[in-house]
């Protein structure tokens, strides 16, 4: 980990995934980049000087706000955290603006809220849940009602059909915080699968980690998101790994926008999420 993108809007909603990625930082020993999008109004009347002064004037304030909400964030940690860079965009749309500035400071995980300063009743919010399809980033997103702990241990959850290579991406992040990993798939009926020590044995032998896997037979009466809850309960997990591509819908069912579904573990444990 070289660099972690947060985005706020400056909510009460928010604080949480400023301060897990606080924590991520400096755990990891990695800069923070505060990213906080904002849009203003030109009145059809003003001529260019007069919006230019305006939008000058406000992003001053807007800065002073940020700095405000942040010192209170801030407040509560022993040390001084200086390890990190403000970044504030004017623009309408909050998705563009956020994958522009984690392409441009060339981060390696976004952080977000699954909820943000709006009145949307859905676990995840609009934002996260379009972000997590969009972005190219890996984006960890944290509930907004999170209490910070430790990332103990980690449930990747694999449809199988890559696993040996998405392992890495998952070691690559659980190393640096010392979390162990658990392996999980949802069984379809009638799926064959190698036998679980057979599994654990080639990952090891692979990547150095042991990585203890565990099959949970797919309920029929039960959504796979249901299953994926109940699963992840069991193995009390601190944070969940999910990757999702676009053309298959085993796990993007629980994480496109237009079908999300209401798992209690969204409100529960930070979700990240590869784009495969």
């Amino acid at each position: 980990m070289e660099k972690i993108l947060v985005a706020t809007d400056l909510s009460a909603n928010s604080v949480s995934a400023v301060r897990f990625a606080y924590k991520l930082s400096q755990l990891t020993g990695t800069k923070l980049v505060i990213v906080h999008i904002y849009h203003l109004l030109r009145p059809t009347s003003w001529r260019n000087h007069r919006f230019e002064n305006h939008r000058n004037i406000r992003k001053q304030f807007i800065a002073q706000k940020l700095t405000k909400f942040l010192d209170r964030i801030f407040k509560d940690y022993d040390d001084e955290f200086t390890n990190f860079e403000l970044d504030l965009k004017m623009s309408p749309n909050v998705i563009t603006s956020i994958l522009s500035s984690a392409s441009n400071h060339k981060v390696n995980y976004i952080c977000i809220s699954t909820l943000g300063s709006g009145k949307s009743k859905k676990i995840i919010g609009a934002t996260s849940s379009k972000l997590i399809v969009k972005s190219p980033i890996p984006v960890i997103s944290i509930p907004s009602t999170y209490n910070i702990k430790p990332l103990t241990q980690i449930c990747y959850a694999t449809d199988m059909s890559n696993y040996q290579k998405e392992i890495r991406k998952v070691i690559d992040f659980a190393t640096p915080v010392e979390a162990e990993i658990k392996m999980l798939h949802i069984a379809l009926q009638q799926e064959t699968l190698p036998k679980v020590s057979a599994v654990e044995t080639k990952l090891l032998k692979r990547t150095g980690i042991k990585v203890k896997v565990k099959y949970v037979q797919r309920n029929p009466v039960n959504t796979l998101s249901e299953d994926v809850n109940h699963a992840v309960k069991k193995i009390k997990s601190t944070l969940v790994v999910f990757f999702i591509h676009r053309s298959k819908p085993y796990w993007n069912s629980m994480l496109h926008p237009s079908k999300i579904q209401p798992l209690s573990i969204y409100t529960k444990i930070p979700i990240l999420s590869f784009k495969k």
